[in-house]
């Protein structure tokens, strides 16, 4: 069989072909954030008030939006605001304030008062979608390889992206967001596996972040797009419709050559090998397409592990327990953070683009400090960061301070969001060296998961402001400080020999 890690010698760790190939792949990637993060210009909350027929014919621009429920209905000649002591409910429908956003779900399936729960909801199932979509895309990259898998995710982003913009009511709204989050799973995590198959073991944080880099790189053209469609369904459009375009790069995007090695496709991988030869400049030398399995290899492992595996042992099942809790809190708070920016008062735009931006210094920044100072002390001090940004932005605004002080709020959530992105990069490659060998995919899939359900409860978290207008992010910032403290208890993985056994993982740290 061919030696493709022997080739890597002459390629380049991450050679120019490798990079040009990641690439152009994590370019295919980039509506996937714009999914993931749609809801805060899909679902645009605005003032509203009841729409009473006597008025209806008010002079534009003089309604006054209230926003409350019940609605006060006394005063029905007043130009839409309702300031008596009777109450009643809204039988006429809703007039809302469509001067910065022309149209979202909120106000075209009335998603006011007794239902505004709904709209928690529905970003709560895309979640689940992406949960589902997590599991059946790993097992299918498996199956058939990652290439197809990921252009088999483009094309479910392409149609249910597009059936989502021709939702004719709520229900189908969410049936179809859900497939999205199937399908954002199905792109993203088969890139990811692409990249770092392509490259030697020593660059594959690097392949990683720069994946999230292109994320990034998404959620600000999200922001750009938004700014100039003010139309829910025309922006799910937008962010659809290229996938259309992206299906045609299928020559373009190689499989990865360890799958393909993995199902005995040695011609193929040489093939690629010679390919990336010629563009790097480089001459492979016969050996790497002539290696032959050594007679006496010893036999592989055929007993198949799973996520019982991980608490099986008193350590293995409290390092399990740390690293599960981080990854749930580091989700929840991060989309916690991504999907509120219109909290934060001044331009909505302007901040969700500021919170996209802040997470490329937050990736590179991260590769370099874990690697200086250590994986949890690293880890916990951006997750107080993210903490401290977290608990004291709400009260750098109005009522509790004068409205001219919304930068300062605004930067402390920035902070806050830069602690949290970081924290999530760490994370991955943290939770990868403290699995051992025999149990590292099924570590790091069952921690993937338990972000997901991060991700399914953090919509939730927003409905505390009913309680007290700061109280989402006291929470975001009291987990994130939890998170901090559990991960100063894991074991220090930078420059350790990697556990292999699961004797191993259960010693590695005692």
């Amino acid at each position: 069989m061919v030696d493709f890690d022997g080739a890597l010698v002459y390629l380049g760790a991450f050679g120019k072909y490798q990079k040009l190939i990641y690439c152009l792949t994590c370019v295919l990637t980039l509506p996937v954030s714009m999914h993931m993060l749609a809801m805060t210009f899909l679902d645009a909350k605005v003032a509203f008030h009841c729409n009473v027929p006597e008025i209806r014919h008010a002079e534009p621009g003089t309604e006054n939006y209230s926003s409350k429920c019940p609605f006060d209905v006394i005063n029905e000649t007043a130009l839409g605001y309702f300031n008596g002591t009777n109450t009643s409910s809204c039988n006429h429908g809703y007039w809302y304030d469509t001067s910065q956003y022309h149209s979202s779900i909120f106000t075209e399936f009335d998603l006011v008062c007794g239902s505004s729960e709904l709209n928690q909801f529905a970003q709560s199932m895309f979640m689940v979608g992406v949960l589902i979509g997590a599991v059946g895309s790993g097992q299918l990259s498996d199956i058939v390889g990652r290439k197809k898998t990921f252009f088999l995710g483009i094309l479910m982003q392409l149609i249910f992206g597009v059936a989502v913009a021709f939702s004719p009511n709520y229900t189908l709204f969410v049936v179809f967001r859900a497939f999205v989050g199937a399908s954002a799973s199905a792109v993203f995590l088969p890139c990811f596996v692409i990249g770092t198959e392509l490259v030697a073991p020593s660059m594959r944080t690097w392949a990683g972040t720069v994946g999230e880099i292109f994320f990034a790189i998404g959620y600000m053209l999200l922001a750009l797009i938004a700014y100039f469609i003010r139309d829910w369904r025309t922006l799910q459009l937008v962010i659809s419709v290229p996938n259309a375009v992206f299906l045609f790069a299928y020559p373009l995007i190689i499989e990865s050559p360890r799958w393909l090695l993995s199902k005995g496709r040695d011609e193929e991988v040489a093939a690629i090998m010679r390919r990336a030869a010629k563009v790097n400049g480089v001459t492979l030398p016969d050996e790497v397409f002539t290696t032959k399995k050594v007679d006496n290899e010893k036999p592989k492992d055929e007993r198949i592990y799973t996520v019982i595996d991980l608490v099986r042992t008193p350590n293995m099942a409290k390092k399990s327990l740390l690293i599960f809790f981080n990854w749930l809190v580091i989700s929840l708070v991060y989309y916690g953070l991504s999907l509120n920016t219109s909290n934060l008062g001044g331009d909505d735009y302007l901040n969700f683009f500021i919170s996209g931006v802040v997470e490329i210094p937050a990736y590179i920044s991260s590769v370099y400090i874990a690697d200086w100072f250590g994986r949890p002390k690293t880890h916990a001090a951006y997750m107080i960061i993210g903490a401290v940004g977290c608990i004291i932005c709400p009260f750098l605004t109005a009522p509790y301070l004068p409205e001219g002080l919304n930068a300062l709020s605004i930067t402390l959530a920035m902070i806050g969001k830069f602690g949290l992105t970081a924290g999530f990069n760490i994370i991955y490659l943290f939770t990868a060296e403290l699995y051992p060998t025999m149990v590292r995919n099924v570590g790091v899939g069952a921690s993937s998961m338990f972000a997901r359900v991060g991700g399914i409860i953090s919509p939730y978290v927003e409905l505390s402001k009913s309680v007290w207008g700061p109280l989402p992010y006291i929470i975001f910032g009291a987990l994130s400080f939890l998170a901090a403290l559990a991960a100063l208890l894991l074991p220090e993985t930078l420059g350790a020999e990697l556990p292999v056994t699961l004797e191993d993982g259960e010693n590695f740290g005692k």
